[in-house]
């Protein structure tokens, strides 16, 4: 981005002052990185004919993975329709056409009132009625179909032809549109509808749907039962959810009189099971205090499956991937990480899901409120992502000091994360212009969008913001909803003026990037830090952003001093200064986290002041920025005093940070302080991170390796971390160490977590020994049943091993993954064998054809990434891509010559070290003689 100088003042604010408006029609223009040139801009449907009811019947052939359907839409008109010839086309059109989704159905029947035919081309199903509706009118039609292994939204299990311990079940996962894989429906936000379900099966299995169980049905014979369902809250597609199946089921206590339940596939354990979600009931008491509103379901279940990507919100019955389940062992690495997910997907419940209830809070009740259309996703993702730093900073820690440090470094952390999105491409977070809806869930919605709530929560207070917050949720129940409409009612409460706010930080792209110099004029006796925008930048909509930011100066004695930097979104420079009898000890900006931006360059205050503020800053974040300077100049001395400070630092996240700073330093001196603070940590919460750091080819870190693998107590991924690193030292005598962790399938682990990491550590021998042995497990694990994170491992280790081997065998290592293209398990395809064709480039180049093939095996809304994957190789395989080859190449010879060179390195005091000790030596034989 680029950088404007402070004398570039006079002429800035014409250049740069104007952030764009929500209501300028291209306010997400210039999206390079985000969206493909060609991509459309989308708008929310027309809602003349809106269903405002699914009823759904069906019966599941598990065997055949087959089910047949009748649905039943209730659907009513919104408007009055003028008589012809006083409608329009496009009116008369809309109150007497329905679209639905429909993709790959058979068999497909339709049937209703006043029904004058319909059309069904194998993606959309239009209804024609006979006559225009009239206005509040409801008619309803029936479609009859089958579908058999739809490529998604819609996952059946059996040992026929899955993994044979996960026993029979079918499960739905539906975002973005995925619905329309097995429902005939809207599948878009802006359409809810309430829902039925009767879900016939064997009666042996157990069913559970969105909503309220109505009771059961067996058949006569009773070899068969239909659960019935009912969800009196209207629910968007991406929301609708059922499983069932034969499945391992746990009850937990009710909160607040609401039943909780969680259940998965019989190769899990209740206790397992019970040990990821034990913090639900905990979770419901808490969040529906905080928020001001009652929780509204009439249970809150939660299942988990492997054909679940991540963890999904939908209404009652929330679904979960199988990487969820831990014992206790597992949830020392596992447990804090699942929580936060957990008050993830339940403050959903509030924001993007439902508020509405049978209670007198609300004007209507049992009403939803969600998103009118996918450019307002922040209101859903970056909400419940937010809520997840609140539940920390209110649940997490023993004390409220801990307590504040940890919600400090999750939004910290969090803020990093979009950081590290914004480099590859910047967008606002409203924006109307994607590929796919599916795209606009990333790092700018979730977190970006997390940390410009926190921003609007420090602007306006607590006591301000959550009772606005309440009332928003209650006003805008059984409403869809806009950005708008949120500012206005923040604005009510606040009696601000939010519009540059939101202008600013909603609609336009980009956040603050800062230079800050440090000054102290011992005469005056003040102290001031300079602050410098540099990001605005007029043409690609990145304005001077208007905001505050403090700075702490603090004296030896502890005394602190406070001013205010103050930017109006006009100027570009601002300072905070103040009298300061001495000069500061540690300086700290924006101690309070109350701003979201990032650094130009590094803050370089005097040597001894970002030592005072590693030392003893009151932020935990201004203590690892302090670290992270320190380190990138550090000399042996300085080195000494950073080791003395991490040792001694109390928060371990801030340890964690001091090692992954260190790491890019391979001198001897930078790793063994790394070393020694990885060998004295005790908080399992970074222990596998600081494993992980340790990845590297050095002489010091293998027998700290061989050490800490000793320790009885290691969690799994503790162990796989550690067994990579010492992979990475390609000691032959390692071998003997590491391939046990996955031929032994009797050693301790949980869902192949260790087996998959040793898997990945024998790729890094980079020996035809190593690659014809992975060959081979990839050939026995095919039709193994073991978990999908194990089978996806081995074709990422030949992946990652074969660029070191010679053609015939880098061709089978292609070959095999290549075959992974078809895998049964979408995550095993999709982000194994595909991520590792991609990343081999031009070795991959053969089996394009092959991955156009799969395309048919992917919902629509990941066979862009398909394709983006396929025109990667390609470009690796043009005749340029030699060129960069024969350079990467040459940079992977030299890197390995500078590692051989670190290696034998000795700093000077090992040098003298070893001098003295020759000497020594020498003296010792003389006096002999």
């Amino acid at each position: 981005m680029p950088c404007h100088c402070a004398h570039q003042r006079t002429s800035f604010r014409d250049r740069v002052s104007g952030a764009a408006r929500a209501d300028e029609p291209d306010f997400d223009h210039d999206l390079v990185g985000f969206a493909e040139p060609d991509a459309r801009t989308h708008y929310a449907p027309n809602m003349v004919l809106e269903p405002v009811h699914i009823d759904v019947h069906t019966d599941f052939d598990f065997e055949h993975a087959t089910a047949k359907f009748a649905v039943t839409h209730t659907v009513r008109c919104n408007r009055d329709v003028p008589a012809a010839p006083a409608a329009t086309p496009a009116i008369a059109k809309a109150a007497s056409q329905l679209k639905l989704h429909a993709v790959s159905f058979d068999d497909v029947e339709v049937e209703g009132e006043l029904l004058a035919g319909f059309e069904y081309d194998g993606k959309e199903l239009h209804v024609q009625w006979a006559a225009p509706f009239a206005k509040d009118e409801e008619r309803h039609v029936t479609i009859r179909y089958s579908v058999t292994k739809p490529v998604s939204g819609l996952f059946f299990a059996h040992p026929s032809y899955d993994r044979e311990s996960y026993g029979e079940y079918v499960v739905t996962d539906h975002e973005t549109e995925r619905a329309r894989y097995w429902l005939p429906t809207v599948d878009e936000p802006t359409v809810r509808t309430k829902l039925s379900f009767a879900l016939t099966a064997p009666a042996h299995m157990h069913a559970y749907a969105n909503g309220a169980l109505v009771g059961e049905e067996e058949s006569e014979d009773g070899s068969k039962k239909t659960t019935k369902y009912h969800l009196d809250f209207p629910c968007p597609s991406y929301l609708i959810c059922m499983a069932v199946g034969d499945f391992t089921v746990v009850d937990d206590r009710d909160a607040h009189g609401i039943p909780i339940k969680y259940f998965g596939p019989k190769a899990h354990q209740a206790e397992h099971i019970l040990k990821a979600f034990d913090s639900t009931p905990a979770m419901v008491e808490w969040l529906s205090t905080r928020v001001g509103v009652p929780f509204p379901w009439p249970k809150y279940f939660q299942f988990t499956a492997p054909f679940i990507g991540g963890a999904m919100e939908n209404i009652s019955l929330v679904s979960w991937g199988d990487f969820v389940t831990m014992d206790d062992t597992h949830a020392r690495d596992w447990k804090f990480l699942i929580d936060t997910v957990n008050i993830h997907e339940m403050a959903h419940t509030y924001f993007g899901d439902m508020t509405g209830m049978s209670c007198s809070l609300f004007s209507t009740a049992n009403t939803a409120r969600v998103i009118r259309y996918f450019e307002h996703a922040w209101l859903k993702e970056s909400w419940a992502t937010y809520i997840e730093g609140v539940w920390v900073e209110e649940n997490h820690g023993a004390t409220p000091e801990e307590r504040h440090d940890n919600a400090r470094l999750y939004r910290f952390n969090d803020q990093e994360r979009y950081i590290s999105e914004t480099q590859r491409y910047l967008r606002p977070v409203v924006c109307r212009k994607y590929d796919h809806s599916w795209n606009m869930f990333d790092m700018t919605t979730y977190p970006g969008g997390g940390a410009r709530i926190h921003m609007l929560r420090s602007l306006l207070g607590d006591a301000v913001f959550w009772p606005a917050v309440a009332a928003y949720l209650q006003r805008y129940a059984g409403k869809t909803v806009e950005t708008e409409d949120f500012k206005r009612v923040m604005e009510e409460f606040s009696g601000l003026n939010l519009t540059q706010f939101f202008d600013q930080w909603f609609h336009s792209k980009g956040y603050p990037i800062f230079k800050a110099s440090f000054q102290y004029d011992a005469d005056r006796k003040v102290a001031a830090v300079m602050i410098e925008q540099t990001q605005a930048d007029l043409k690609k909509r990145v304005p001077l952003f208007a905001m505050d930011v403090a700075v702490e100066f603090a004296t030896a004695d502890g005394t602190v001093y406070r001013a205010v930097a103050q930017f109006t979104g006009d100027n570009a420079r601002a300072q905070a200064a103040i009298a300061v009898p001495t000069k500061p000890a540690r300086v700290e900006i924006d101690p309070d986290g109350h701003q979201l931006f990032g650094f130009a360059e590094d803050f370089k205050p005097a040597q001894e002041i970002l030592l005072g503020t590693a030392k003893t800053g009151r932020d935990v974040v201004n203590r690892i920025r302090a670290y992270r300077t320190l380190i990138k100049d550090a000399d042996f001395g300085t080195l000494r005093k950073i080791h003395a400070a991490a040792i001694a630092e109390p928060v371990p996240g801030v340890r964690k940070e001091v090692v992954f700073a260190l790491a890019p330093f391979r001198h001897a001196a930078a790793v063994a302080v790394l070393v020694d603070v990885v060998r004295h940590e005790t908080a399992d919460s970074v222990k596998a991170e600081m494993y992980n750091v340790l990845r590297f080819k050095h002489a010091q870190i293998r027998p700290v390796v061989l050490e800490l693998l000793q320790q009885d107590d290691l969690t799994y991924m503790q162990r796989g971390a550690l067994l990579r690193a010492l992979a990475v030292q390609r000691n032959p005598e390692d071998w003997a160490t590491i391939a046990p962790y996955y031929e032994d399938t009797s050693l301790p682990d949980l869902m192949d977590t260790v087996r998959a990491a040793a898997l990945l550590a024998l790729s890094e021998y980079r020996t035809p020994e190593a690659a014809r042995y992975l060959l081979a497990q990839a050939a026995l694990l095919v039709n193994v049943d073991v978990h999908d994170q194990l089978r996806g491992a081995v074709y990422t280790a030949l992946a990652k091993l074969a660029p070191w081997v010679d053609t015939p065998l880098r061709s089978a290592i292609v070959e095999t993954i290549a075959q992974g293209l078809t895998d049964r398990s979408a995550t095993v395809r999709y982000y194994r064998a595909l991520g590792a064709l991609k990343n081999l480039g031009k070795e991959a180049l053969p089996y394009t054809a092959a991955i156009e093939a799969s395309l048919p095996l992917y919902a629509e809304q990941d066979k862009g990434d398909v394709r983006k994957a396929i025109n990667r190789i390609r470009k690796a395989g043009a005749p340029h891509g030699s060129k960069a080859a024969a350079l990467t190449t040459r940079i992977e010879e030299l890197e390995k010559l500078v590692r051989k060179l670190e290696a034998k390195n000795l700093t000077f005091e090992d040098e003298q070290a070893q001098a003295k000790e020759t000497a020594a030596q020498e003296s010792e034989a003389k006096a002999d003689e």
